[in-house]
């Protein structure tokens, strides 16, 4: 059905071309929720703390083992999934040693699935869920089949977490007092099975994120066989006392089949990027990134370590009016050099029913072929709706402390969202406002925020003698904040005004300058909260003002700038008042003398850096 609705939907735009008829690309208004056709413990949703929501259908076939179908991803603010693939499994596990002797293919000579499945226990699921998976097979040995029928606990779903999902001080340059601090951890969860071929035991494993990421992830462990001690020192590493028995080095190379489906577009394609050193620039060699399109089935070899790929739908576009992509992420992956189907680290090819393995394919519509056959048996055709065989390698030096049990050791990669979104999927609110050039440094006390240029001190002479210091807040004070509800106000207008930062229970004086007139009094609340409406006085003359509340007791001080304008300011305010979120302002925590002595400082020559500094409502360590 769904290469069906994939032919359907590229007839109906070659029609609507030939006759004439534009073809709207997909946005973000326009994508439909892909189907789901599965339900019960078959179907797994998960939702993150940020918004970000994943459903997909899991089952475990008898070769592949996990499979994993129709995965969608629905970022936060959007009304609806979009599918990223249609489905996604392992497709061989080619293990060739280096003695020579022996060349194994573990999913299509074995498989993941039927017998080869463990059970799995409470214990290596312990802050995860257990899930049944009922499975029914035969096996026929010297003429006589035997039937299985069992249900076991097979996949565990785990919740994990990320420390340091992102961080970012906001502070004023050269400055290191404490600013508003957006970080955050990241939040995951990760499908687990296990497996048993002979003497290892593999762990299929896929992770998927708050921001959109999936990482595929192979994990060998169990046991060295007794049968692998047939190496000498160039094929093997010594294991046991001295340099008696040498266990046999050999190759983990993981294929994964990956079948996309972008946000169930019917043109797909592949994009390789190859970055290469230019002419001297300034300080450093220019670096130029060039993209093509892959526009045929192919077998991919980086050019170098900055090489990379990505899939991307061109008609599917982000609030930016960019495509959406997703991007292959290698952290290192080993490519053995002795097979040349293990050479590319991606091949390409377009979706056919029969190509399920990546080598000695067992379907019978195809039988016995490799990637290799398929990219060459379709070289000629235009790549529209790929399927990705990725090949993740690993070399396995045997080491002492293998025995027994191994260590798990795991090979993975990853596909990021590229341009998915117009933002990441856990941008804070208070970064919300960012997108795009920021033309300066980030300031977000303000919705939207502002951003400014970041100021660089002047440089001064040494002084010849002890500066007089500046009085500076006490250990755990911070300056006051205040905000208005609109910056032009006309006399006799209301207003609120809302501050914090103030001394418990003071009473809070508000005057309007520049000819100092007094607006009203404000008492703070025993957290030293001010909130209030006020009305400015109709002595109040029209220009350039500002309102400075100070504290009675504290002497702490802060201020706004406001226009006093001789109309009503209601359709101003429309756009930038009440209406739009209080505007908040911050002051200084020295008290009125301090505040005075520094004003004379930097008369005198002296640095003072004045910047606004967040206080509330933004995400904290």
């Amino acid at each position: 059905m769904k290469r069906m609705s994939r032919a359907i939907a590229l007839a109906a735009a070659t029609v609507a071309v030939a006759a004439g008829l534009a073809v709207v690309p997909v946005s973000a208004a326009t994508a439909a929720a892909p189907t789901v056709n599965c339900s019960g413990d078959a179907r797994i949703e998960k939702s993150f703390d940020n918004g970000t929501e994943w459903q997909m259908c899991w089952r475990i076939d008898s070769k592949h083992g996990l499979v994993l179908e129709q995965v969608a991803v629905k970022a936060p603010g959007e009304d609806s999934y979009r599918r990223v693939l249609d489905s996604v499994s392992l497709g061989q596990l080619n293990v060739p040693y280096d003695t020579g002797k022996n060349v194994w293919n573990d999913i299509t000579s074995y498989g993941f699935g039927n017998q080869y499945l463990q059970k799995l226990s409470a214990a290596e699921c312990s802050t995860g869920t257990l899930h049944d998976y009922g499975q029914a097979w035969s096996i026929t040995r010297r003429g006589e089949t035997t039937n299985y029928l069992r249900t076991i606990p097979s996949l565990c779903i785990t919740d994990t977490t990320r420390d340091l999902a992102y961080r970012s001080h906001e502070q004023t340059w050269g400055s290191i007092e404490d600013a508003p601090l957006f970080t955050a951890t990241g939040q995951a969860f990760d499908l687990t099975i296990v497996s048993k071929v002979d003497w290892y035991e593999y762990a299929t494993k896929v992770e998927f994120t708050d921001e959109g990421a999936i990482s595929f992830n192979l994990g060998a462990t169990g046991d060295v066989s007794y049968e692998d001690f047939d190496a000498d020192a160039t094929t093997g590493w010594p294991i046991g006392t001295d340099a008696a028995d040498y266990a046999a080095s050999h190759w983990h190379n993981a294929f994964w089949r990956l079948d996309f489906g972008l946000d169930g577009q019917a043109l797909q394609q592949v994009e390789q990027y190859d970055s290469t050193l230019g002419e001297p620039g300034e300080q450093a060699p220019l670096m130029h990134t060039t993209g093509a399109t892959v526009e045929h089935p192919a077998n991919l070899v980086p050019a170098a370590d900055t090489t990379w790929w990505r899939v991307v739908a061109p008609e599917s576009r982000n609030a930016d009016n960019h495509a959406r992509s997703y991007e292959f992420v290698f952290p290192g992956s080993q490519l053995y050099q002795g097979n040349p189907i293990t050479q590319p680290l991606i091949s390409v090819t377009n979706y056919a029913d029969c190509e399920q393995f990546a080598s000695n394919n067992l379907n019978p519509a195809c039988p016995n072929l490799s990637v290799l056959d398929y990219v060459a048996n379709s070289a000629d055709a235009a790549l529209t709706d790929p399927v990705a065989w990725v090949n993740s390698g690993f070399h396995h030096v045997v080491r002492d402390e293998d025995q027994s049990p191994m260590q798990t050791h795991w090979q993975s990669f990853s596909i990021m969202p590229r341009d998915w979104t117009a933002q990441s999927m856990s941008t804070p609110d208070g970064r919300s406002c960012i997108d795009g050039d920021p033309g300066g440094e980030i300031h977000s006390d303000e919705s939207p925020c502002e951003a400014v240029e970041p100021t660089t001190p002047p440089e001064t002479t040494p002084p010849t003698e002890t500066p007089t210091e500046t009085p500076t807040p006490t250990e755990g004070e911070d300056a006051p904040s205040l905000s208005i509800s609109s910056t032009e106000l006309s006399p006799g207008e209301s207003f609120e005004l809302e501050g914090a930062g103030f001394a418990a229970d003071e009473a809070v004086e508000v005057v309007l300058h520049s000819e100092s007139i007094t607006v009203g009094t404000l008492t703070a609340d025993a957290e030293g909260v001010i909130a209030g409406t006020l009305e400015l006085p109709a002595a109040a003359v029209a220009g350039e003002h500002t309102i400075v509340v100070t504290g009675a007791e504290s002497g702490l001080t802060a201020e706004v700038a406001v226009t006093v304008v001789s109309a009503p300011a209601g359709a101003a305010a429309a756009g930038g008042g009440s209406g739009a979120g209080m505007l908040a302002f911050t002051g200084t925590a020295l008290p009125i003398a301090a505040a005075s002595a520094a004003v004379v400082l930097l008369a005198a020559g002296g640095l003072l850096l004045l910047r606004r500094r967040r206080r509330s409502a933004i995400t904290s360590a």
